[in-house]
C-alpha cells in the first residue's frame, strides 16, 4: 500500500496497484460508462420488445382474437386478476418498481443480491427466492471461517455456544432476507396509488361478479364496484401476512451425501454444515409458497363457483406458478366457458400450455396490450436537490480528522487522502490515527505524525476473513510503542514503529490477563459491555 496522485484532481490516494486515478475520479468514470452502457440496454430492450410485439401480432392470430366489448358480463362470471390489471391503471406495482423503491445502498437489496442466483430477480421475483446461493452460507470454507471467527478452536472443549453461533452467522444472509423481506415489501405495497382516473374495463367487470384477486391492492373494488373479491394471497387492508415466495420444493434438498471426514475438524464442520442447512431450510419455508394450503384457507370462496359460466382472466400472466388456483377453478366451474385476456408473448405461451394442461376446450381469446389510460394531472414541482452526505468529524487532543463521503479524509487542513474502502469508525490519537475499513477483512489503516507532517504509515496485518474487530474482542491497550488487542482465548500485539505484528498468541482465557498501557476499546467499539 503506498499513496499515489490522481492524474485527473492531483488529490493523494491509497492504493496496492498500478492505478493513476483517485476513488472519486475512479467513480465519476464509472458512473458515464454504467449511464453509456444502460443507454445502449434500453436500446437493445426496446428492439427485443419491437421484434416481440411482432411476433406477438402474428402469433395470437392462430387464436382468433375477439374484441374485448364482445365479452357479455354477468352476475355469473369470475374474474381472475393479476398484475397486469394495477399496471393498466397506472400503478407502479412491477416488481422492477419495487427494486427502484428499495433504492442501491438498501439492506434488503444487497440480502437479495447476495442469497439469489438467479440473473434477474425482477423478472421473475416469487421464482427467484427459490434460487438460494447455498454456497455463500453452507460451503465449508464459509462455515470454517465462522467457527474459527467464534473461537470455537480456541475452546479447549469446543463450545457449544460457539458452535451454533458459527451456524447462525452462516445461516444469516437468509435470515435477514426472510425478517426483511415482509415489512419492507408491506410498506411498499402500502404505498401504491392510482394513476389514471380512467375506467377501461367498465364494460367488462360486473360488480355482482366474483374477483379472484392475485394483487393484494383494493382497486377493483374503489373502481368497479365488485364486492365478493378474494384476496388470495392477502390484502394490504389486513394486517395479516401478504403470501409471497416460490413454489414448494425449489429448494428441497441442501445437503451434501457421501462424507468421510478424515480429521476432527472435517467432521465439526460437517456437523455444523448440516446445521447451517437445516436452519437455511427453515427459512426457505418462509419464502415459500403453498398453493395447497392457501385454497384449503378459501375453500368457500372456490366452493361457491358451482354456479358460474364464465372466467375472465385479465392481467395475469398465467404462470405455472398460479396453476394450482387454474386447476381448482376448472373443477368447481367444469363447464364455464373462459376468456384471457393476452397482453405479450408470455402470456399467449403460457395459456397455451394452461388449456392443454387442463384440457380447456370452451375459450376465447382477446387482447390487452392496446388498452390505454390517461395518467393523472400532477403537479410540474421542481424536484429537491440531492443532498450531499453530511461530513463526519473525529476529534482528540487538539487533532481533527474530517471524513468526506466515507472515504475522502482529511487531518488537520494538510493532509488529505482517498482511501480504498469506506471508513466505518475512525479513532484519534496524539500521533496516531486509525482509519477503520468497513470490508470483508476489516481492515485498519494506521496513520502517523513524524514532527509536524501526517503520512500513511501502514495496514495492521489481519487473517482471511477475519477482522481485528470481531465479536470475541474484550480489550483494546495502547501503549508508548504498541497496541494490543485482546480477545476471549487470543492475544495480538503490534509495532507502532514498524506496523507490524509481534505476538498472535493464543491464551485461554486471555481478556482476564493483565496487559500494560490504557484501555482504549471504548474509542474503537461503542455501547459493548467488556470484562
Amino acid at each position: 500500500m503506498e499513496i499515489k496522485i490522481c492524474k485527473t484532481c492531483g488529490k493523494q490516494f491509497l492504493s496496492e496497484a498500478n492505478y493513476s486515478y483517485c476513488r472519486i475520479c475512479s467513480k465519476k468514470w464509472h458512473e458515464e460508462q454504467a449511464k453509456i452502457k444502460e443507454q445502449a440496454e434500453n436500446l437493445k430492450w426496446q428492439e427485443q420488445r419491437k421484434q416481440e410485439r411482432e411476433l406477438f401480432k402474428s402469433e395470437v392470430q392462430a387464436y382468433k382474437p375477439i374484441l374485448m366489448k364482445n365479452v357479455t358480463p354477468s352476475a355469473h362470471t369470475l374474474y381472475i386478476i393479476g398484475n397486469g390489471f394495477d399496471l393498466m391503471h397506472r400503478v407502479p406495482s412491477s416488481y422492477y418498481n419495487f427494486r427502484d423503491g428499495l433504492g442501491k445502498s438498501n439492506g434488503l437489496q444487497y440480502d437479495l443480491d447476495a442469497v439469489l442466483t438467479a440473473e434477474d430477480i425482477w423478472a421473475d421475483f416469487e421464482n427467484a427466492l427459490g434460487t438460494l446461493n447455498l454456497d455463500l452460507m453452507g460451503s465449508r470454507n464459509i462455515i470454517n471461517m465462522w467457527l474459527d471467527d467464534f473461537g470455537f478452536y480456541d475452546d479447549e472443549d469446543g463450545g457449544a455456544a460457539e458452535f451454533y453461533m458459527a451456524v447462525e452467522a452462516a445461516a444469516a444472509p437468509i435470515a435477514n432476507l426472510v425478517n426483511n423481506l415482509q415489512p419492507t415489501f408491506r410498506r411498499w405495497i402500502e404505498s401504491l396509488e392510482l394513476g389514471t382516473d380512467d375506467r377501461p374495463l367498465i364494460g367488462l367487470i360486473h360488480p355482482q361478479g366474483k374477483v379472484l384477486n392475485f394483487n393484494y391492492t383494493e382497486f377493483i373494488e374503489t373502481m368497479y364496484g365488485v364486492k365478493d373479491v378474494c384476496y388470495i394471497h392477502g390484502s394490504r387492508k389486513k394486517k395479516k401476512k401478504l403470501i409471497l415466495g416460490h413454489k414448494p420444493g425449489a429448494a428441497e434438498d441442501f445437503h451434501e451425501r457421501s462424507r468421510k471426514p478424515r480429521n476432527y475438524r472435517q467432521a465439526v464442520i460437517d456437523v455444523a454444515q448440516d446445521n447451517v442447512f437445516d436452519l437455511v431450510g427453515q427459512y426457505d419455508k418462509e419464502l415459500t409458497k403453498n398453493s395447497q394450503e392457501i385454497i384449503k384457507n378459501h375453500r368457500d370462496f372456490f366452493e361457491g363457483l358451482a354456479c358460474t359460466d364464465q372466467v375472465v382472466v385479465i392481467g395475469h400472466s398465467i404462470s405455472p406458478v398460479d396453476w394450482d388456483y387454474f386447476i381448482e377453478v376448472k373443477k368447481r366451474a367444469e363447464n364455464a366457458h373462459w376468456y384471457f385476456g393476452i397482453y405479450g408473448m408470455n402470456d399467449l405461451r403460457n395459456m397455451t400450455e394452461l388449456i392443454k394442461r387442463l384440457n380447456i376446450e370452451n375459450y376465447n381469446v382477446f387482447r390487452t396490450d392496446d388498452i390505454w389510460t390517461n395518467p393523472k394531472s400532477v403537479n410540474n414541482e421542481t424536484a429537491l436537490p440531492q443532498r450531499e452526505s453530511k461530513p463526519r468529524i473525529f476529534q482528540d487532543c487538539g487533532i481533527t480528522v474530517t471524513l468526506r463521503q466515507t472515504y475522502d479524509l482529511m487531518i488537520g487542513d494538510a493532509f488529505e487522502v482517498i482511501l480504498p474502502n469506506c471508513v466505518k469508525n475512525v479513532v484519534v490519537f496524539e500521533d496516531y490515527v486509525f482509519a477503520m475499513l468497513d470490508d470483508l477483512i476489516g481492515n485498519i489503516f494506521l496513520f502517523k505524525r513524524q514532527a509536524k507532517n501526517w503520512m500513511f504509515f501502514a495496514v495492521l496485518e489481519s487473517f482471511s476473513h477475519q477482522s481485528l474487530i470481531n465479536r470475541r474482542l474484550s480489550h483494546i491497550f495502547l501503549d508508548e510503542d504498541d497496541i494490543t488487542f485482546v480477545y476471549n482465548n487470543r492475544v495480538r500485539k503490534y509495532d507502532l514503529n514498524t506496523g507490524k505484528m509481534i505476538v498472535n498468541q493464543q491464551l485461554r482465557d486471555a481478556r482476564s490477563k493483565e496487559y500494560s498501557g490504557n484501555n482504549i476499546i471504548s474509542k474503537f467499539v461503542k455501547k459493548r459491555t467488556y470484562y
